[in-house]
């Protein structure tokens, strides 16, 4: 996968698939462009490379371009709408959902998503984590044990890959159960808690910009076996944004087992809106080591732009699965959330009985 205009690079322990879209997207508007400018010595580097002064050029254009992703724009702004939306995916509710009373809370999200697999393009990708705290209620001490009521969000402020600005994630969730205990139902060795059937609304806002310039080392291959490594340093206007509202509606169920481990899977269907937007005018200074003596050259100037907007996914459909570990009230779990191809999601937290 390409490095993308906000790729985060992260190393997870617990890998999962999300999102494959059912419908396709409304086209939007997005484009992009880099332009470069090499100084003398930059054109000198051509012949210590085996190359022309115009396959050098192509070539840093084509590194800049895939590690701003602007010959995609549309893909990765599409990729990072939908990667945005999959951030509050289950975390904002509890799939076992074996208490009475009063729940709270905290949730951590990894997602990714990516576009252009089936189009033949180069893929783009988008990255979005997400925290959320979160508090449920069951309605038993008004007569319902078999519904629950669910209310999550957060807001920071934080710094991605160079970027500054803020995530706000919200939501609200209703979970009705089917075949749900009783009281006094033994949960010491084996307890299946029935069906669970939600339904919400969840809201992601991120909003991004540069904090003070943008550093890429890009890697420069010559037709001789001498490689050198070339260092953009950019500047400039860089803006992006993403706010997405999803309606999941979800089927799971869950069992206890020796009270102090349980499971639990399901699968649901996600209505996608909104928007992400990606507005970018940066000036870019280029360097060089010389492979010859190890000297830096200014390698000249680069313009790199980019605009456009571009809709999540207006339908996907998820297969969940996870784990729980109980600790008298306390119980930690972690999820993932599958469905092949198109991005992943993954989720892990700690919860408390009151």
């Amino acid at each position: 996968m390409k490095r993308s205009l906000a790729w985060v690079p992260v190393s997870v322990v617990v890998v999962a698939l999300a999102g494959v879209p059912l419908v396709a997207p409304p086209t939007a508007h997005a484009d992009g462009d880099v332009t470069i400018t090499l100084s003398p010595d930059g054109q000198m580097l051509a012949s210590e490379l085996g190359i022309s002064v115009a396959e050098l050029e192509q070539r840093i254009e084509g590194e800049i371009a895939d590690a701003y992703d602007t010959a995609n724009v549309e893909g990765f702004l599409r990729a990072f709408a939908n990667a945005t939306s999959f951030a509050g995916r289950g975390i904002g509710h509890d799939y076992a959902p074996l208490f009475r009373g009063l729940e709270i809370g905290v949730a951590a999200n990894l997602s990714a998503a990516v576009d252009g697999l089936e189009e033949g393009q180069d893929p783009a990708g988008g990255v979005a984590p997400n925290v959320s705290l979160m508090a449920g209620l069951n309605l038993s001490h008004w007569g319902h044990d078999d519904i629950v009521i669910y209310a999550n969000g957060f807001h920071r402020q934080g710094s991605i890959d160079q970027l500054s600005g803020s995530i706000t994630s919200g939501g609200v969730h209703g979970q009705y159960h089917l075949f749900y205990p009783a009281k006094r139902a033994s949960t010491l060795l084996f307890l299946w808690s029935g069906l669970h059937l939600t339904a919400g609304v969840e809201v992601s806002r991120w909003a991004l910009g540069v904090d003070d310039q943008i550093t890429r080392d890009l890697p420069l291959e010559g037709d001789n076996g001498v490689s050198t490594t070339l260092t953009a340093l950019a500047t400039g206007t860089f803006d992006l944004t993403a706010t997405t509202t999803t309606i999941p509606i979800e089927v799971t169920t869950s069992a206890r087992i020796l009270y102090f481990a349980g499971v639990y899977l399901g699968a649901g269907l996600d209505v996608q809106v909104g928007k992400a937007r990606a507005e970018a005018a940066l000036d870019g200074v280029l360097t060089a080591v010389k492979p010859s003596d190890g000297t830096t050259l200014d390698m000249g100037t680069a313009t790199i732009t980019a605009s456009g907007e571009e809709s999540p996914s207006p339908v996907a459909y998820h297969v969940l699965a996870g784990l729980e570990f109980n600790f008298w009230r306390l119980k930690t779990f972690v999820q993932g959330t599958f469905v092949p191809v198109k991005g992943a999601s993954v989720a892990f937290g700690v919860r408390v009985k009151l």
